[in-house]
Parts: C-alpha cells; structure tokens; sequence
C-alpha cells in the first residue's frame, strides 16, 4: 500500500465538484456526530426543584418567620423557572408541541412530552418518557442515521471516476432497498465492536478489522452478513499497520478540527481522509477481487479513465426503488360549471361538519358555526373551489400545490376575518397565542391543515366527487344545482342583514384606535 501515492490520488479527487463534498460530508457531520445526542438534564430540572422546595416546606422545626422566609424563596424559584419557560404561545397542538421542544431542548422528547399533555393529560411518568424516547433514537439512528455512512461511502467511490455523482448517493440505501438489510449489519458490527472494545487492544484490532464494511456494503449492498465480515478480514489481513499510520498521519488535521470547531474537517480534512479511504479500498479490493469476483461485483465502479458523466445506475443489476405514484385517479381533468357548484356546496358542508364536531369534541356543545344559518362554511367552499380553478399549473407538483394551497387559504381566512372585524365587529375564530399566527387571523397549524386538505381536495376528493357527480342525470343535476344557489343565497342574504351569532359561535370586536 503506498501511502503517498494514495494520498496524491485523494487530494486530486476532492478538487472536482468541490461543493458537493462539502455539502455530502456537513449533512454527515450534522446527523452522524452529535446533532442526536440528548441529555435528561432539562427535562428532569423542574422536577428537581420542585421536590428541593417540598423537601424545605416539610422541614417541621423550622419556626414560623423561617416558614415566611422560605415561602417567599419558593415564590422566587417559582418566577425564575416561570421566566425560563415562558409560554409564548398557549393554544393549539403547535403550541404545545413548540413549548414543550423549548423547554426539554429535544425534537423528540419535546414530541412526547406533547402527546403526554394532550392526550394522557400528564399522567405519563418522566421516566417512561425518558425511556420511550431513547428507544425511538436508538431505532431511528440504527434504521437511518447508521445507513447514512453506507450511502456517504458509495458517493465518494462513485466520485472517483464519475465526476458528476450527485449528492443524492446519501440515499442510496433507500434507492435500492436495502435499508434494513444494510442497517442491521451495521448495527452487528456496532455491538462487535463494543464487546471488543472492552479488551482494550482487540478494540483497536476489529476496529481495524471491520474498516471496509460501509465500503463492501457500498458496492455490495445484498451481501449476507457473514460474507460482509469475512471479506472485511481478508481485505484488512496484513493491512491493519497500514491503516493505523494512515490514521496517525492524520493526526494534525485531526487537532486542527478541533480547534477551528470542525470547520477545517468539513471544508477539507473530512473530504480528505474520505477521498483516501476510498482509494483504500478500491486498492485493497483489487487484491482481492479475483478470487471474489462474485461479491465485489461492480465492474463499473473501477474503470480506468475519468469521465464527466455520473455512474451508469442502469447498467448495474440493483433495483432501484420506484417513484411513489398516486393514487389512479385523474387529477388534471377539466370540471364543468355545475361541477364547480356542487364542489362548492360539497366543500362548504365539509367545513361545516369539521367545525362542528371540533367544537362539540373540544366543550361538549353543539353549536351551529359560520356566518350563515344552513349547513355550510362559504370559506371552506371558496378556498377549496379556488384551489381547484387557480392552481392547475401546481398539481403534477404535490409540494408546489402545498405551498400554493398555504398561501391562497391564508390570504382568503385573513381577509374573511379582516372583513369580519372591520365591517360586522363580529370574530368568527381568534388564533391569539397559536404558534406563529398573525394578528389572531390566521396561524400556522391552521394553514398546514389547510394546506393539506388542499392537496386533498385536488388529488383524491374533487376526481371521486367529480365521477360520483356523473351518476347523477344532467337534467336532476342542473336542477340540484339551482336549488342549492336558490336557498345558499337567501341564506347569504339573509345572515348578510343577521349574522349567526351566539356563544360559542362569535365574539364581538370593537376597534381598537
């Protein structure tokens, strides 16, 4: 193995697409290293202190100008701790789940800290919470972190000859479907190299030893867990001192890393000493690749001339997996006016239904909600007509029709709302302390859903609605639809004069100068 000669062939392959690796390894550096790590600190803290302050309210010699002194220290804990986890935003889901993140400092014990107040009202122990949510990133680091490694690897072994290998090899486990299969290996080697660990030296032996099992997972990723391990040591046998003074001429780049905070590793040594093990292992691979044909058996992942193009994925026997498809439904149809009516009229009642079971869920009161006496919302008619007739151009884009859906339904609720308050001071929904909600009109958990019914509406409701509507003879349905605009606009008319007002339904709003 000739170290220099290796090193020279990295160096001039990390100057091609220079970016990309840097983008490749800062999503590792952000996943693999610490962006995970959780501590129960926070979270046990308020627990903690409450108990110091029943432990010193329980003290029964202390005398009564002590008891005073020490309610008052109580208060001051109680306003520091108040202070330090301020509730911003003190309605909605969001709201909860933002505050609870806040405070515990985790994605995802803020998560089940949520769920624990809104749906098991706090009766879950912190234990069961701190112990539910290690299991859940242990799981989730092993299923998709770990394989990251797999796919951080095949990226800088395709880089090598294929100049224009794109940054979505970090998915490649996911392409191929290998995930599980790659992802228990992984962890296997994982709790090897543990239990050796605790011999000291057969550590640093196996940690030498299982080196190049990312980069035949890589190459190979349907190769049984055996042969993995056993090719691994045939591959490092006689080669794990050359692989340690690899490591230890790294060393100054390693202390540089850590003196400029990681930044030198992310913009070059990380880059680097990745560029070279995958000059290893090609190397270490073509010692052994005749006697192992059948398992090192990507023919196109060493050729002898550089190309500009990216890898030949198609030339190579792994199936890939395939773009999710929707539903079979016929989405880009065109609707007809009467259509369009009787969506709206659909979608209204719709809304309707949703509000009204909301709020019955939520106080146990059946109201009738709206501005309007008949069974319908005309804001959820308008947004999801609206939807349909003016985002053609976004539906072979789901995530460009969220977007639009988001903002469209936004600017229709607060302008419905702005109108509302300005001209009939009457407030039909306030948003006040939702996460992130404007001017209590709008807010964000509201919009997201509003987003997502969208998307609804255009792929899945609008074409069924649309076929069921077929059914209905043209002559009954030309009927249908003007009774229905018939008595939708004496009621609009009607509630224009009166508004549905009442408990539970409206508030009165008065301007405020």
């Amino acid at each position: 193995m000739n170290r220099k000669e290796i090193k020279k062939e990295a160096r001039t392959n990390i100057k091609n697409k220079y970016f990309r690796n840097v983008i490749i390894v800062f999503i590792c550096a952000c996943f693999l290293s610490s962006g995970f790590n959780y501590t129960t600190k926070n979270i046990l803290q308020v627990e903690t202190t409450n108990k110091e302050i029943s432990e010193i309210l329980n003290n029964a010699k202390i005398t009564n100008s002590e008891i005073i002194d020490q309610i008052l220290e109580k208060t001051e804990i109680e306003k520091d701790l108040d202070k330090k986890y301020e509730k911003k935003f003190t309605n909605g889901v969001l709201s909860t789940f933002f505050n609870e993140i806040t405070k515990s400092g985790s994605l995802i014990f803020g998560i089940l800290n949520g769920i624990n107040k809104l749906i098991f009202e706090e009766k879950v122990g912190i234990g069961v919470i701190i112990i539910t949510g290690n299991i859940i990133l242990l799981i989730f680091t092993i299923l998709c972190l770990k394989t990251l490694e797999v796919g951080k690897k095949r990226y800088f072994l395709e880089k090598r000859k294929y100049l224009d290998t794109k940054i979505d090899k970090l998915l490649y486990t996911y392409k191929i479907k290998r995930n599980l299969h790659i992802a228990y290996i992984l962890f296997i080697k994982n709790i090897y190299e543990i239990l050796w660990s605790l011999t000291i030296i057969g550590g640093i032996i196996k940690h030498y030893e299982y080196k190049m099992i990312p980069y035949i997972l890589a190459e190979n990723p349907s190769i049984t867990k055996k042969e993995t391990f056993k090719l691994s040591k045939e591959m490092t046998n006689n080669n794990k001192w050359n692989l340690f003074k690899i490591d230890i001429s790294m060393l100054g780049w390693s202390i540089l890393k850590t003196l400029t905070i990681n930044l030198s590793g992310i913009f070059y040594s990380d880059i680097y000493i990745e560029a070279i093990y995958a000059e290893i292992y090609i190397n270490l691979r073509n010692k052994k690749i005749e006697k192992n044909k059948d398992k090192f058996n990507d023919k196109y992942l060493d050729i002898e001339e550089v190309v500009e193009e990216s890898y030949p994925i198609e030339k190579y026997n792994i199936k890939t997996r395939e773009k999710a498809k929707w539903l079979e439904l016929d989405y880009n149809k065109k609707y007809t006016l009467e259509t369009y009516i009787l969506f709206f009229i659909t979608f209204a009642f719709i809304g309707w239904c949703w509000e009204v079971t909301y709020h019955l869920i939520g106080h146990g009161v059946f109201v009738n909600r709206g501005t309007q006496y008949g069974p319908w919302l005309p804001i959820y008619g308008w947004g999801g007509v609206l939807i349909i007739a003016l985002l053609k151009r976004f539906r072979d884009n789901p995530f460009k029709l969220f977007i639009a859906s988001f903002i469209l339904c936004g600017i229709i609720e607060y302008g419905t709302a702005w109108y509302l308050e300005t001209f009939k001071s009457l407030k039909y929904w306030d948003y006040t302390g939702f996460f992130l909600n404007i001017h209590g009109r709008v807010c964000l958990e509201g919009l997201i859903l509003f987003g997502i019914g969208g998307c609804g509406f255009v792929y899945i409701l609008a074409p069924l609605l649309d076929d069921l509507y077929k059914k209905i003879k043209p002559k009954i349905k030309t009927i249908l639809c003007i009774t229905l605009l018939i008595i939708y606009c004496i009621d609009f008319a009607y509630s224009s004069i009166n508004p549905n007002t009442g408990d539970g339904i409206t508030e009165e709003y008065i301007q405020t100068k």
